[in-house]
């Protein structure tokens, strides 16, 4: 019994005690490097392989031009057939947020103010990834 009381106190006393931490090693690349780039597929593929052509593939901002009309909607891009899409007018007369939900193929009118909305394939507004890659 006595041995077993030993044998648990050194075991608890191993387990307890400080472990050595992990050599972590960062990238240290030149700039415009990500470590494994021959990894990276699908949409991050695609984002760096534009980043290197000096293109945001995500931009962040909210869209933003000409008012939309029907002969000249504004296009929204999405990689889905789909996209929620918060109207505020046009700048000369802006109004509360609408929200909408694009679809693809029809056109999208809001309802306060008229301007018309399109959504388009995101490949569609980066014709330079295309040519890279063909």
């Amino acid at each position: 019994l006595a041995a077993m009381l030993r044998l648990r106190r050194l075991a608890t006393r191993l387990l307890r005690a400080p472990r050595p931490m992990p050599i972590v090693r960062a990238f240290s690349g030149k700039p415009g490097e990500h470590p494994g780039d021959e990894q990276i597929y699908g949409r991050e593929a695609e984002e760096l392989e534009l980043e290197k052509l000096g293109i945001e593939r995500f931009d962040r901002e909210p869209a933003s031009g000409p008012f939309g009309t029907l002969e000249k909607p504004a296009i929204i891009y999405s990689t889905k057939g789909e996209r929620v899409v918060g109207c505020v007018g046009p700048k000369e007369d802006p109004h509360d947020v609408a929200w909408m939900n694009l679809r693809a193929g029809p056109k999208h009118v809001c309802t306060i103010c008229g301007q018309v909305f399109k959504l388009e394939d995101a490949a569609n507004r980066y014709p330079q990834l295309k040519s890279q890659t063909a």
